[in-house]
């Protein structure tokens, strides 16, 4: 087994190019024209997998709010546990939900519950048009679990005939505000464009109401200086209009849900491979499910490395991996055929880890000096067998008490 190489985690070597998140991946193709209510939206989950629960669904207008805390099956893993300041208690014989904050036991309902019961305040939100949800995160992540919950408990048909797409204002503020702000992240532009210095975003609702009111303060532009007392009743034209040509339909969150099934399918092949490696701590956990990643977005299987290894050893994994050339750089590659080939031949030496440098401290000497890596003492090396190293954090089929690497939060 090959150990990934410290120089690319803590950026001692050369530097990888800037991440393109799903939210700016391809302008969203917005929706015909019509009669839209806009609702702002979030969830608190269990987790940043698929397969993980909703443990609070909430929802915002100017005239009123949904919000509704939910019991889930399994239990939060730590870094939802941090984000979201909930956890899972048991009382006597019975499991609630509790406020890590305040220490109070929180009301719950089931999932199926709580989504119909959103589902009913939809439908009274809409009118005789339909709905679009305004959310505010980087990687697309809360429609596609939202849409997965909804087919599980078979409301996705009902849900169609009442929303008609979901509105990223992630995107919205970066094409809008990236000459004034470096950073899109909710707290930011809550600050800047809200005058709200203290917002809390732990709070789905929390999230949701920012979310609409920085597509309400964006959507009047120029027009009039607005701040955090400019808000309205109702959804302006203007804003309307603006979240409608920014929206992406429902049917395209389905096909990227589809995608995505399939990618994590291709990515679970590579299990033999890359559980022991999600072993090792935070940085170096991350850096594997980016080589991860690359061989699943590239359409590789295990058994397609596996027979061209077994063929040509070393100058078949290289063939294979020829692939790769476009979105991955050439370290990435060697780094992978290290992998495969330390894999697939035990007797192989694995190549040792670099000595470990601060993330935050430039590398300037030989490996004589020694540091801590950032990360390298998260909780979710601490936890249980919520935690356990030996599972894919992507994986469809998993049990929701499984959690490995670490996952991109729903809000900034």
């Amino acid at each position: 087994m090959a150990m990934v190489s410290e120089a690319k985690v803590n950026g001692s070597g050369v530097e990888a190019p800037a991440e393109v998140v799903p939210a700016l991946a391809e302008k969203p193709a917005g929706l015909p024209p019509g009669k839209y209510a806009l609702v702002g939206w979030d969830m608190d989950t269990t987790g940043r997998r698929l397969i993980d629960e909703i443990c609070q669904i909430a929802a915002f207008t100017p005239k009123q709010t949904y919000s509704q805390y939910i019991m889930p099956y399994g239990d939060l893993n730590p870094g939802a546990r941090r984000r979201h300041n909930v956890r899972v208690v048991t009382v006597g014989r019975y499991r609630m939900l509790k406020d890590t904050n305040t220490h109070k036991i929180l009301k719950t309902k089931s999932e199926i519950s709580a989504l119909t019961d959103f589902l009913d305040w939809l439908e009274k939100e809409k009118g005789d048009g339909s709905v679009i949800l305004i959310y505010h995160e980087p990687r697309r992540l809360s429609p596609t679990m939202l849409l997965e919950a909804l087919t599980r408990y078979k409301l996705l048909d009902r849900f169609k005939t009442i929303v008609a797409g979901f509105a990223d204002s992630y995107a919205l503020a970066a094409d809008k505000c990236k000459s004034t702000v470096k950073s899109v992240s909710l707290r930011v532009l809550a600050r800047v464009l809200l005058d709200a210095d203290t917002l809390s975003v732990d709070s789905a609702l929390d999230r949701a109401t920012a979310a609409y009111r920085i597509v309400e303060h964006l959507a009047q532009g120029e027009q009039q200086e607005v701040g955090a007392g400019g808000e309205g009743t109702t959804a302006s034209k203007d804003m309307v209009e603006t979240a409608r040509v920014w929206a992406r339909p429902v049917h395209t969150e389905l096909e990227a849900l589809a995608n995505f099934k399939k990618l994590l399918e291709r990515q679970n092949t590579f299990r033999p491979v890359f559980a022991p490696l999600l072993r090792l701590a935070r940085p170096e956990r991350k850096r594997v499910t980016q080589l991860r990643r690359l061989l699943a977005d590239a359409g590789l299987l295990y058994d397609q490395l596996k027979d061209a290894w077994q063929e040509q050893k070393l100058e078949g994994l290289e063939k294979q991996l020829e692939a790769l050339t476009v979105s991955a750089k050439e370290e990435d590659i060697k780094e992978l055929i290290d992998i495969f080939d330390c894999h697939f031949d035990p007797a192989k030496e694995p190549k040792g880890l670099k000595p470990r440098i601060p993330n935050r401290t430039r590398a300037t000497s030989s490996a004589g000096e020694t540091g801590e890596a950032e990360g390298s003492t998260s909780e979710s090396q601490k936890t249980s067998t919520q935690n356990s190293p030996n599972k894919t954090n992507n994986d469809v089929t998993a049990e929701p008490s499984q959690n490995t690497a670490p996952e991109a939060v729903a809000a900034n």
